[in-house]
């Protein structure tokens, strides 16, 4: 298989199971783009991973920018596509039959998905971390955000985070 068609196949796939996002299916594409396919590294995709997260967008743009990084422009066409597509069916069928009248297997099933959609983000979660390396110091500072944030929902997360920052930025050096 070329690495543009498995490129294709992989982004697909997780499209097809993505029901939280690109965050949900980030750990399985990471084990079958990196893992699998050798289509780049682990290294390599944190940081195509990070520098489309922190450009202004959508963070599928990760997948065009990883697509590029494969198999230059049309790696990225096949990755944007790729990711599209299942969304784009899914969309056609549910129109078909319209949301209103669903079927009472189809709202089971959106409710069935909630904790599956969970369970895929904290595996694409632990995955990305464990390709970060970061002192101690950081870690505990990023878990206190986290645990700030569960025990008052309410707080606004900008200010918990530039709180833990600014810690950061005093403490750590």
């Amino acid at each position: 298989m070329s690495q543009e068609f498995t490129l294709f196949l992989d982004v697909f796939t997780a499209g097809a199971l993505s029901f939280g996002g690109l965050a949900a299916v980030l750990s399985s594409l990471q084990n079958s783009l990196v893992g699998q396919h050798q289509l780049t590294s682990a290294e390599d995709f944190s940081r195509t991973y990070s520098l489309a997260v922190g450009a202004p967008g959508p963070n599928a743009i990760f997948l065009s920018l990883l697509g590029y990084r494969v198999a230059g422009p049309r790696g990225a066409a096949l990755a944007a596509l790729a990711w599209a597509l299942p969304t784009l069916l899914m969309l056609y069928l549910v129109g078909r039959t319209g949301s209103a009248q669903a079927p009472d297997w189809m709202k089971a099933t959106r409710k069935a998905l909630v904790p599956v959609t969970a369970g895929l983000l904290a595996a694409g979660a632990l995955s990305t971390a464990r390709s970060f390396v970061m002192p101690t110091p950081q870690w505990l500072l990023s878990l206190t955000a986290l645990l700030i944030l569960l025990k008052r929902p309410k707080w606004n997360p900008f200010w918990v985070v530039a709180g833990c920052a600014l810690v950061g930025a005093l403490a750590i050096r």
